[in-house]
């Protein structure tokens, strides 16, 4: 009886003890899990903190989760510029740094975007663009800090993609420039909107720096062959207390002196403008055509209208065709065939336009200016690019003394120019 006893008490206590080890090992199996996730969870938070460091061709910096990134950016455009007037007023041999810059921009939280540039030429810092852009879920974009105002094809379009080496002449006269603002940006594949309320500048100091309110629409249609560009675009302004606005150019040379001006005369004015471009193949052509309605203080002189408006061609001798970007309406990047750092002869295009500006109207005698561009582009590769161009410019109707006592002038001119962007 108590042997039996015995064996069943031994029975229960190895039972016991089994039945320990077996919640001993469930327990250590469940550590075990428990720190397989703690480590895969280390690791993914290590990976997504991972930095990622590409060359395009500056460094631009990201975290492996794409939720930020940053790009160093900048440009230098070094010209050079031979220019005389038929009249003998100005003969010009000179150098200049057109551009020097740099900045960043980037994206920090995925739907927030920034950029930041400042350009150093001519010995002064000068802040150009310096914005937050926010993306929300449904596809508008809101920007706030100093951008350029929604006008013209030329003008949205970045001075390192432009066909020759200055603007249309109605981009400077009437004042399309980056402003201080609040925009709402929204489009498709195909179709952009912007509009957006501006006050001054960052150079620019007053107690009352007036407002502007510029909007712009771009469609994009395309076919087999063919891409279009339709645009157009409105700025309203007032000055507040700055001086009054004037409305003046330069014959297509920076370095040159000015023969068209209104001098100082408006307190507001109303700017619309019309795009018209194409692409086909290795060539392309663009139109825009602008007005501004000038408003003045003194009601006995009739308001002004004044107009700008440039006709352009242009082909690449290479095969390549000239880059648009739909979701922006403006040109982009040359995408170059073959390299000339890979052995190859680069892209080479050439380009002609004629523009105009009239200053003329009313009881203003500004000047009509009609220039005559001729255009040779070699894109060494996409970011690096070497520009020739010859202008004839043909003054009229200026009351501006460097035209003399008939009020015309001819002048001419050749820039070069040797550009890097990164």
């Amino acid at each position: 009886m108590y042997k039996t006893l015995i064996f069943i008490s031994l029975i229960f206590f190895s039972i016991s003890i089994s039945l320990s080890k077996a919640d001993e090992v469930k327990n250590i199996n469940k550590d075990i899990i428990q720190l397989k996730e703690q480590i895969s969870n280390l690791e993914k938070k290590i990976n997504k903190n991972e930095l990622s460091v590409k060359w395009e061709p500056a460094p631009s910096f990201s975290r492996a989760d794409k939720m930020f990134e940053m790009n160093i950016r900048g440009r230098i455009f070094s010209d050079a510029a031979w220019i005389s007037d038929k009249d003998d007023n100005i003969s010009i041999k000179a150098t200049e740094l057109r551009a020097a810059r740099l900045g960043i921009e980037g994206k920090a939280w995925n739907s927030i975007k920034y950029k930041f540039e400042a350009d150093f030429a001519d010995d002064q810092t000068t802040v150009k663009d310096a914005m937050i852009e926010w993306k929300t879920k449904s596809g508008i974009k809101w920007l706030a800090g100093q951008f350029k105002t929604p006008n013209s094809l030329d003008e949205q379009t970045s001075s390192r993609h432009t066909s020759l080496m200055e603007r249309a002449s109605f981009t400077d006269a009437f004042g399309l420039a980056r402003r201080i603002g609040l925009g709402v940006s929204l489009g498709g594949d195909r179709w952009t909107g912007k509009i957006g309320m501006y006050k001054g500048a960052n150079n620019i100091e007053a107690e009352n720096e007036g407002h502007e309110i510029a909007g712009r629409f771009t469609f994009s249609p395309r076919t087999d062959e063919i891409q279009l560009h339709l645009g157009g675009s409105l700025r309203l302004r007032s000055n507040g207390s700055l001086s009054e606005y004037r409305y003046r150019q330069r014959p297509h040379q920076h370095l040159s002196s000015r023969f068209v001006s209104t001098g100082r005369i408006a307190k507001k004015d109303n700017f619309y403008g019309l795009e018209l471009a194409a692409i086909r193949n290795n060539i392309w052509f663009a139109s825009e055509y602008t007005f501004l309605k000038a408003k003045l203080e003194n009601n006995s002189v009739q308001n002004p209208t004044f107009k700008g408006a440039y006709i352009e061609f242009g082909t690449f001798l290479t095969g390549e065709t000239r880059a648009y970007k739909s979701s922006k309406g403006a040109w982009d990047r040359t995408k170059v065939k073959s390299s000339v750092f890979d052995g190859g002869y680069g892209a080479w295009s050439l380009t002609t336009r004629f523009d105009r500006i009239d200053l003329n109207d009313s009881a203003f005698n500004g000047g009509i200016q009609n220039t005559i561009i001729l255009g040779v582009n070699w894109h060494l590769n996409p970011h690096t690019k070497l520009q020739v161009n010859y202008n004839n410019s043909k003054v009229k109707k200026s009351d501006l003394s460097i035209n003399g006592i008939d009020r015309k002038n001819t002048i001419n001119g050749i820039g070069i120019r040797a550009q890097v962007d990164w």
